[in-house]
């Protein structure tokens, strides 16, 4: 185990760690020479999936039904709703659909292709000194529940519960050689073998693991080597 953490790259030895603790693979393939690792065949996500949100202060029914594409009478119905405005702040709304039904268009891109995967003040920086280790990513200031979006899109590669106290993790490859990497989440939105676009919310921002405050800890991976994610952002 000594001679695989000095050897391998971080986002390789994650994986494999986190491989360890998931279920049996169905098939496995050749990533690097002398490197294995399991890839699950991709599944089917059923039409019949339902997400739910929660009723944010000045949200409306038209609103609501706009940002997942579906219609208000649809979700109205849903939902048992009569009078659109009986919405209440707290309420919890059912929304029938698929994942890549619900999509967040993201404010803008960077010639890189990358979105900012949240709104949000970025408090600690990438190289920064952050518990007496050096930040290999950014953490970003987030409200509990707040859509984390897929800043680009691609397959989810793993997703873990608390790894080295990261807390629920979505990991994204991407082409061009790129991994991107969401941590301290409250709930995910995706499993493992999912095809996402850029702007489909992947996971709720939270405080779980070692945060110690709801934030999205986002990392960016380039041929398995972590680089500035403010490099490729807009």
């Amino acid at each position: 185990m000594t001679f695989l953490r000095r050897s391998l790259p971080p986002l390789l030895l994650l994986l494999l760690i986190i491989a360890g603790c998931a279920a049996p693979p169905e098939q496995e393939v050749s990533v690097l020479p002398g490197v294995k690792k399991t890839t699950p065949s991709i599944p089917t996500v059923k039409p019949s999936e339902c997400l739910t949100h929660k009723v944010k202060q000045g949200e409306t029914i038209w609103g609501i039904a706009k940002a997942y594409g579906v219609s208000p009478k649809e979700l109205m119905s849903l939902n048992g709703i009569k009078d659109a405005r009986d919405l209440e702040v707290g309420q919890e709304l059912i929304i029938h659909g698929t994942h890549e039904r619900r999509l967040v268009l993201p404010k803008a891109m960077s010639s890189k292709g990358f979105a900012w995967p949240l709104q949000g003040k970025v408090f600690h920086r990438f190289g920064e000194l952050n518990s007496g280790k050096k930040n290999t990513g950014i953490d970003i200031e987030a409200e509990q529940g707040q859509s984390i979006i897929a800043a680009k899109g691609g397959v989810v590669e793993a997703t873990a519960e608390n790894p080295r106290g990261w807390g629920k993790v979505v990991i994204l490859r991407h082409d061009g050689g790129y991994h991107t990497w969401y941590a301290y989440n409250s709930r995910l939105l995706v499993s493992k073998g999912n095809w996402v676009k850029q702007g489909q919310p992947i996971a709720e921002a939270g405080q779980t693991g070692k945060a110690q405050r709801p934030e999205l800890h986002f990392k960016v991976f380039y041929k398995d080597k972590p680089v500035d994610p403010l490099g490729l952002l807009p």
